[in-house]
């Protein structure tokens, strides 16, 4: 299969993982507000957001360690450097393991102060805060698979054990709060689930790379040099981002207590959910685009470059405009009137859907060219400034401020970045993009006034999502079919090579299928 096959496939496959995690997610929401209260789910929210920070003591994972054993595929020596870059990730995880650990136990100490905590609901928190220590510890033996499996590109069996995972975390939560485990039950559920997960990631690699199975130690000192030294580049270039993109919930937490941060959490978790799920393109795109630039393969970065981006936002476009048109309305269907934190939050998610698309893209590029002092600087100032001015505004305007900061803070890296890599394809970015946006302006256009027409005839009331259905699908299905014919002749034809591709896979299998019971 080509690199796009296998980039479309895992898209789409990821596009099945962030539906299903859409659905059960909308259903443990309000059991949750009904059961454990705002106070539980606001405290869940915080605590999560604030143990991806502490991960960050993490040196040789995700896009570092991804970077590394992608680049190391594309080497014809017989998977020796993809298993000593696997083996010493493996061997520095249980160190920084260990460490988080340790994090994570005196976080716990001061958990009630930090989010203004019930006794009743910090007591739960500390248990949880143990028992994810401990597997903090244990999981190392299985670390590291999955993203040996994206490295690898078998994207769509990653995205498929994700989706299964997804759904599994949030139905755990559900049955776990139903049972009344409360926060305790809402954290143990994700232990639980993860530790599932990485057995299966586990299993999957090692049975289609028998030859790839890493071991433990240091086998190149001169690797883990290379290793640690990309890896801090990438733990500050993390701390920036989750600085900037992951800090939310906890500033919510911090400025306005744990019940005002799950009307935080409610009123930007579809966004963010919809988002991320748009970004899995450039995702399931970055092992391929490894792949090209360990061959030195310029031209046809640039051309995967324009794709990307062009595709990136031909759905986050939209998906900006549906925000600012629908968030209200979903809010107030979905958990009530009293759960949306007003329209400045609302108009900076909308703008922040298109900023990140582009952002992501220069980010994805400029980590592959390997620019980690431009990347690290950037973002991690960018960061630290966003969860300054985000505390601020947080205070000063209330929770849309910490939306509105998260907008002004990301441009100056957007365009740090994307001034470099023009200048690196000799790219017009200002006229690239502007083509975009001239293309997508009359589908949005009908989409949007079609969309108004049927919301001035519907009613927008809690628990009744009707009026909501008809007025987004009427947007989706009125711009989809008017942006298929305004986009670029290569996309439109990639498009549907994919759909057949993805039609042919169908039908083959129902004809075994088929055979097979008449077989029987």
């Amino acid at each position: 299969m080509s690199r796009s096959g296998r980039a479309a496939k895992g898209f789409l496959t990821s596009l099945v993982q962030y539906a299903s995690q859409i659905l059960v997610q909308a259903l443990l929401a309000p059991v949750v507000l009904k059961l454990a209260g705002r106070e539980a789910l606001g405290a869940y929210a915080a605590i999560m957001q604030t143990l991806s920070f502490l991960a960050l003591v993490d040196i040789a994972h995700s896009w570092s360690l991804e970077r590394f054993l992608a680049q190391a595929i594309g080497m014809d020596d017989g998977g020796v450097r993809f298993r000593h870059v696997f083996t010493t990730a493996r061997t520095l995880l249980l160190i920084t393991n260990t460490v988080f650990a340790g994090l994570v136990v005196i976080f716990s100490m001061f958990i009630a102060q930090l989010f203004h905590l019930s006794p009743g609901i910090a007591h739960q928190a500390r248990y949880a805060l143990y028992v994810i220590a401990a597997w903090a510890i244990l999981r190392t033996p299985l670390a590291a698979y999955l993203n040996a499996s994206v490295a690898t590109q078998d994207l769509a069996a990653t995205n498929l054990i994700g989706t299964l995972l997804g759904a599994s975390r949030t139905l755990a939560s559900l049955l776990f709060v139903l049972a009344g485990g409360g926060l305790f039950g809402l954290m143990l559920a994700g232990t639980v689930v993860e530790a599932c997960g990485s057995v299966l990631y586990r299993v999957r690699f090692r049975r289609k790379n028998p030859q790839l199975t890493p071991g433990w130690g240091v086998p190149d000192k001169r690797l883990l040099r290379e290793m640690v030294g990309f890896g801090g580049h990438a733990m500050f270039l993390n701390v920036g981002n989750m600085l900037m993109f992951s800090s939310g919930n906890t500033v919510a937490g911090i400025t306005s207590g744990a019940a005002n941060a799950s009307t935080f959490y409610t009123s930007q978790m579809p966004t963010m959910t919809a988002y991320n799920m748009i970004l899995r393109l450039s995702d399931s795109a970055t092992p391929a685009i490894n792949e090209l630039y360990g061959k030195k393969e310029m031209d046809r970065m640039k051309q995967a470059l324009l794709r990307l981006s062009r595709f990136l936002l031909l759905m986050s476009l939209p998906l900006a405009v549906g925000v600012f048109l629908f968030n209200h309305d979903l809010v107030v269907s979905w958990v009530g009137e009293g759960q949306y934190a007003g329209e400045l939050l609302t108009v900076c998610l909308a703008i922040f859907c298109v900023t990140i698309s582009m952002q992501r893209v220069a980010i994805v590029y400029s980590f592959v060219f390997g620019w980690m002092r431009l990347l690290t600087g950037t973002a991690f100032f960018q960061g630290v400034a966003n969860f300054a001015l985000a505390f601020y505004l947080g205070k000063k305007i209330g929770l849309g401020g910490i939306t509105l900061a998260l907008v002004i803070v990301q441009l100056p890296q957007n365009v740090l970045l994307w001034r470099k890599i023009s200048k690196t394809f000799h790219l017009n970015v200002v006229r690239f993009f502007g083509g975009c946006l001239l293309r997508q302006s009359l589908p949005l256009a009908a989409a949007s006034a079609l969309s108004l027409l049927v919301h001035h005839y519907v009613h927008i009331q809690h628990k009744h999502l009707g009026g909501l259905l008809a007025e987004v699908f009427t947007f989706i299905i009125v711009y989809f079919t008017g942006a298929y014919f305004t986009m670029v002749r290569q996309d439109r034809n990639d498009i549907n090579r994919y759909l057949r591709g993805f039609a042919n896979r169908g039908r083959s299998m129902q004809q075994r299928v088929a055979r097979s019971l008449g077989a029987a």
